[in-house]
């Protein structure tokens, strides 16, 4: 994946906990949300990232979404080419 910035990121990890989560948010991680069914990318940086975090941290789960449910969303941990991390979560109904 490829930043708007132009910063590369590569897949380490299809699954995260939330405290490790919250790790990488506050260490200045950019949270990339990714709308399964929209196939739609919305990207955050700096306190934008700490912002929408906030609103999706409580639906962040390890499980498969169930029928009737709202969106919950599933993450994982990507590492930059200069060593810089990323948060991408992937959001199912």
């Amino acid at each position: 994946m490829t930043s708007p910035a132009g910063r590369r990121f590569t897949r380490r990890s299809s699954r995260i906990k939330r405290r490790d989560a919250d790790a990488l948010i506050t260490a200045g991680a950019p949270l990339v949300l990714y709308w399964f069914s929209g196939r739609q990318l919305d990207y955050f940086d700096g306190t934008e990232a700490v912002e929408q975090w906030r609103v999706v941290r409580h639906a962040l789960t390890s499980q498969t979404p169930q029928a009737g449910g709202g969106v919950v969303w599933t993450g994982g941990f990507w590492v930059g080419d200069d060593e810089g991390d990323l948060l991408l979560l992937t959001g199912q109904c």
